[in-house]
């Protein structure tokens, strides 16, 4: 089901798409659907806006594609901006509605990393990141885990390249992930264009090119090879180009399949004139933790071609959660409800 709510005074768009899952071999227990009804607060002027927090990430080193070996962390420390607390502010709601031309997830893949190790996305170096302009915009997931911890394939799929790329370039540069697989997805394409799935900065490899492999199946371990500061593996999801690093490059919070009892949070901050701001600072406060994310700072963090996100927020337990940002002028703030392996849409709109 589709809900759908215009929120007139502030700007801001909220949507919830339940994920839609076409593989006919995965048939999921159904779930509730919860049918809250999404409330807007305070959208006012610099000096008058709730406490936003501007996260400043903790990573060291050297910029590279990949962070330190630094403990992933959901929540990095900010550096908190005290301000007055608005006044609610009153918008104009429109009932819900099923509108059949939004988007449906497209959570096809299972995850990199099978259970028992860390088998959730590393949010401090996320997609379209730089932590902080610590690092070059990130084109994919990390996964932080021991050398050989097992890696295995997100679907069914053929490999159509596995090896060093030392002389084949797969990413900005030769060498760039060093041991890598990458699948091409069988039965799936996404708009008429082919999928593929890379994995990089292995230290083995258990497959051969031509090879066909199956949901689940080990096909290499975690390393450090190619341009890595410790041992994770970095994966990717790319449209319609196995090779090209700059132009085919998808976030995989829209692809991977969120744990039961979790959903995605995706959206984008623009202004009124629709262009996309970059690394702007999001705060998402649910009730078991504080959470930051930022918008894409890249070229090269591509959209999705029906969604035309430039942020995300996966693994997001079910439940209610108090999302803000802010402009030069003015901070903004929506809650929102993610609901079990739904996307949410919100929109933040900045007035220029």
């Amino acid at each position: 089901m589709t809900r759908q709510i215009a929120i007139s005074l502030l700007s801001i768009i909220v949507v919830t798409v339940a994920g839609c899952m076409p593989q006919p071999a995965y048939t999921p227990t159904p779930t509730k659907t919860p049918d809250p009804s999404f409330i807007a607060v305070g959208d006012t002027s610099a000096g008058e806006s709730d406490s936003v927090s501007t996260p400043i990430p903790t990573l060291t080193g050297a910029p590279t594609e990949t962070p330190s070996l630094a403990p992933p962390s959901d929540t990095p420390s900010p550096t908190e901006t005290a301000t007055e607390t608005p006044e609610a502010g009153t918008a104009t709601i429109a009932p819900p509605t099923t509108d059949p031309n939004l988007p449906e997830a497209h959570y096809w893949f299972e995850r990199p990393i099978p259970t028992g190790w860390t088998d959730y996305l590393d949010r401090t170096y996320a997609y379209g990141s730089t932590s902080g302009n610590q690092y070059r915009a990130h084109n994919g997931a990390d996964f932080w885990n021991p050398v050989s911890t097992p890696v295995v394939a997100v679907g069914n799929g053929t490999i159509i390249y596995a090896g060093t790329d030392n002389q084949v370039q797969y990413g900005p540069t030769t060498g760039f992930y060093g041991n890598l697989i990458v699948v091409e997805m069988s039965n799936i394409s996404y708009q008429g264009q082919p999928v593929y799935t890379l994995y990089g900065h292995l230290a083995d490899i258990f497959v051969a090119e031509g090879e066909d492999v199956t949901t689940g199946q080990i096909i290499g371990g975690v390393g450090g090879t190619g341009i890595a500061l410790g041992p994770h593996l970095h994966f990717e999801v790319r449209v319609g180009s196995s090779s090209d690093y700059f132009s085919s490059t998808r976030n995989p919070d829209l692809w991977i399949r969120p744990y039961w009892g979790f959903g995605t949070l995706a959206g984008r901050v623009v202004t009124t004139s629709g262009a996309y701001l970059r690394e702007v600072a999001l705060t998402i406060r649910g009730p078991d933790a504080v959470r930051y994310t930022w918008t894409y700072a890249g070229d090269e963090n591509i959209p999705d071609t029906e969604w035309g996100e430039n942020f995300t927020y996966g693994d997001l337990p079910e439940g209610w959660y108090t999302v803000t940002t802010r402009s030069a002028q003015r901070s903004y703030s929506a809650e929102v409800f993610i609901g079990s392996r739904e996307t949410t849409w919100l929109e933040f709109v900045f007035e220029e």
